[in-house]
């Protein structure tokens, strides 16, 4: 296996994550839907306009599945870009391959994750643009921001300089 189509992998593994979070919207998305149908007072005690609450659902769910569209069909032109040199995979049993396989699980496992928050961000980031403009009533969810981008980068730092991370940690050992 190469490291161009290990990265293919992971972007699809993550296309497939970003579709299952597809469905988890659309639950939520059309409950809410329903409860403002039926309960009456549901728009005056909406902080935010009805219309753009409606308009953000709509926008998350098509960008769900566009993106996870995208990520699943258009996994090797991604790879491609993303890696420029395609090398081999060794999967020979020495302290350097173990400590390349489980870094590359790590963070094939954090950025696949990454990449299935990415909706859930993009809404932490709406929420909070709301309230620094003026918006005090909005209520920030919970979501670990920081946390969200450290995993984020530290999985893009384990997945392209594994050659040299594992080449520390053999040295160190």
């Amino acid at each position: 296996m190469t490291n161009r189509i290990l990265t293919a992998l992971i972007i699809r593994i993550a296309g497939i994550f970003l579709l299952t979070k597809i469905f988890d919207h659309f639950g939520s998305y059309f409950l809410s839907i329903y409860l403002s149908a039926t309960i009456a007072r549901f728009d005056e005690m909406l902080i935010e306009p009805i219309d753009k609450f409606y308009f953000t659902g709509t926008f998350l769910t098509i960008a769900n599945i566009v993106v996870s569209l995208f990520l699943f069909v258009k996994a090797e032109w991604i790879s491609e870009k993303l890696i420029k040199s395609e090398k081999e995979i060794i999967t020979e049993l020495n302290p350097k391959s173990l400590s390349k396989v489980i870094l590359l699980t790590v963070g094939t496992v954090w950025l696949a994750t990454s990449i299935y928050l990415i909706p859930s961000f993009i809404e932490y980031c709406v929420i909070l643009t709301s309230k620094i403009i003026g918006n005090e009533d909005v209520e920030l969810p919970d979501f670990a921001t920081s946390n969200y981008i450290l995993k984020t980068i530290l999985a893009l730092v384990l997945i392209f300089r594994i050659e040299k991370i594992s080449n520390w940690i053999t040295k160190k050992i």
